[in-house]
């Protein structure tokens, strides 16, 4: 049975339909893009003129700012992720980034995967350690410069399949143990035939007075059929 973890991260508290929250790993990504960023600077020489704005300088807090910024969440109506206002640059407070938040509906929801770290990410020696949650919609696909793209991409997560397998149940309609709410509302519970049979009625109502219009189209210019 899907199963939401325990969690720190008290961003979301008060949030109205909070099913819960997923922490993400924030040593371990701080650790890990500290030593991406740095060989990056180090070993392509472009990125040497960044010093002339002193981007050096601000490298490993503009790593922090930026992650511990980011916080997950399931609601009632769907995944909810948020970008908090944070610091960037040199940290003056014009050079800020404003809120940035995205909720996903679950039944929008065609896909939801982890991918498993492996392999290095840059010069053979950095190991990819953190895991990576790809969530997909309709719109998801091929961008135009040919980048596979999807509706969510959560690098990170504290605990990545305990998340998956809470979404997948939630869109089933089912509550996940641990969820903060006693059940889901009405609406989250997914009835296909129905719903099917909504959309279904309505266009064959209107097949059929088409036809029959056709039909009296035809009788009237070539008479009635022997």
């Amino acid at each position: 049975m899907a199963k939401i973890p325990e969690y720190k991260d008290d961003f979301f508290e008060g949030e109205p339909g909070l099913l819960g929250v997923f922490d993400y790993e924030y040593e371990e990504i701080i650790g890990f893009y500290k030593k991406l960023r740095w060989a990056q600077f180090i070993f392509i020489p472009p990125a040497w003129l960044s010093s002339i704005c002193c981007t050096p300088c601000f490298l490993n807090q503009n790593i922090e700012w930026d992650t511990r910024s980011r916080h997950l969440a399931l609601t009632v109506d769907g995944i909810k992720f948020v970008h908090a206002r944070r610091p960037t640059l040199c940290g003056l407070s014009f050079t800020d980034k404003g809120k940035e938040a995205k909720t996903v509906p679950y039944d929008k929801i065609t896909d939801c995967d982890v991918q498993e770290p492996a392999g290095t990410a840059c010069c053979c020696f950095i190991e990819n350690v953190l895991h990576k949650v790809t969530v997909d919609t309709a719109s998801s696909g091929m961008s135009k410069d040919g980048m596979e793209k999807h509706e969510l991409e959560i690098i990170g997560l504290k605990h990545p399949h305990e998340f998956k397998q809470a979404v997948w149940s939630i869109k089933r309609g089912e509550l996940p143990k641990g969820a903060m709410l006693s059940e889901l509302p009405k609406q989250q519970h997914m009835v296909p035939e129905k719903a099917s049979a909504d959309l279904t009625t309505p266009l064959l109502t209107d097949i059929r007075d088409e036809l029959r219009k056709m039909n009296s189209l035809m009788a009237a210019k070539y008479g009635a059929a022997v």
